[in-house]
């Protein structure tokens, strides 16, 4: 299934002024057929009969508009249209896991996204993490900006209808990208109601799967080509590693014996920038070293473990609580928001029985496809060449 396990991350916040100005010239025309009474009327008020502005979902008293529904439905839509090379309409119905269809997972998705905004609005309301004055001078800019580059004030508005969403409504998606760089500074600034401490984010990582641990790498492999080296040059680094292996065994502090053998043989090109090891979770290192570093115990250093780099000696450190904070600050703040979306019920208001995704979606095909005819034909008129084309394609007209 798609986006089954999204979580709420600075990607999607991101991803959400990406789309907003990318779906502003992707469908905007060059000469607009636009009466400024549609944009107010919109394409959700055309489709399915409720006012683009009208309340159709809400999260703790929270609304959001028709019109916001129909601009991520048509995301949705674009992005598997794009994506998986198919037309959705002729797709709707088509089963995805024998209790829902594809029209279900567009419509879930879409309400999903608007629970998201939503969310991160009253978290941002209840936490004091208002935008600055900087914030929204930068979106009045980007709006500026797109209308200049679609020519002016009229083609920007038609481009909006082509989307089905409002002025106001567009600038309210953009400002969730804002909300949340804003919240994240406030769980990131001690003694605001969000701040998360590092004995939390500690125990947090020690909790899900963080670990330190230095080795002594002997590569069985050549740096540049990725190439296993010769056989014997291979077994003289297993016999170099057993002897490593000896002299630990036989030292009074290993512990400190470690680091000096490290030093003078380790052959780890990252051991410049890591000289104390590495502070790591689950999947981020090769297989081999990962259960090996998690089956010694702090302050036990391991027998020779063969990767496909070469032979390690690995040393299970004690976590590097500094290192393990930074690690997991970015993950713990995503789950304290996937937190607060599960707690919230988002509430569908009576209107939102009567919206209909699929007519959604072929009303902004349809206008889009128009757009793109009176595109095309504009360029054409003013293009003689085409015209002298276009004549020798037709000769009876």
């Amino acid at each position: 299934m798609l986006w089954k396990d999204r979580i709420l991350s600075a990607l999607l916040a991101a991803a959400i002024a990406v789309a907003a100005g990318a779906a502003v010239r992707r469908f905007a025309p060059e000469s607009p057929l636009y009466a400024p009474n549609r944009l107010a009327e919109g394409i959700t008020l055309e489709a399915t009969g409720i006012p683009s502005r009208e309340t159709i979902v809400s999260v703790d008293g929270n609304g959001a508009e028709a019109d916001m529904l129909t601009y991520w439905v048509g995301y949705y839509g674009d992005y598997i249209e794009s994506a998986f090379g198919m037309d959705l309409a002729q797709n709707w119905d088509m089963p995805l896991d024998g209790t829902s269809t594809l029209k279900d997972l567009v419509r879930e998705e879409a309400l999903s996204t608007v629970k998201q905004e939503l969310v991160l609005e009253n978290l941002a309301a209840r936490s004091g993490a208002a935008l600055t004055a900087e914030d929204e001078s930068e979106i009045a800019a980007l709006r500026a900006a797109n209308a200049e580059s679609r020519g002016g004030e009229e083609a920007y508005l038609a481009a909006l209808y082509e989307m089905g969403v409002s002025d106001e409504t567009l600038a309210r998606i953009m400002r969730t990208n804002y909300y949340y760089t804003r919240l994240y500074e406030s769980y990131c600034t001690p003694g605001s109601p969000l701040y998360a401490d590092d004995d939390v984010l500690h125990a947090y990582a020690a909790g899900s799967g963080w670990i330190t641990a230095d080795h002594i790498l002997l590569m069985t492999i050549d740096q540049q080509t990725r190439e296993p080296l010769p056989a014997e040059e291979i077994a003289r680094k297993h016999e170099l590693a057993e002897d490593l292996l000896r002299r630990l065994s036989e030292s009074d502090d290993p512990l400190a014996l470690f680091p000096q053998l490290a030093a003078e043989y380790s052959e780890d090109s990252g051991r410049a920038m890591y000289p104390d090891g590495y502070t790591f979770t689950r999947g981020t290192m090769v297989e081999e070293f990962d259960s090996a570093a998690r089956a010694l115990g702090e302050n036990e250093y391991s027998a020779i473990v063969e990767s496909p780099y070469g032979y390690h000696v690995i040393l299970r450190k004690p976590l590097n609580v500094g290192e393990a904070v930074e690690g997991v600050r970015q993950e713990y703040f995503e789950i304290l928001l996937r937190g607060e979306f599960d707690r919230s019920e988002l509430v569908e208001a009576p209107a939102a029985a009567r919206y209909d995704v699929a007519a959604v979606w072929g009303k902004l095909s349809d206008v889009r496809s128009a757009a793109a005819e009176r595109e095309a034909q504009a360029s054409q008129e003013s293009d003689p060449f085409a015209k002298w084309f276009a004549a020798r394609s037709n000769p009876a007209e």
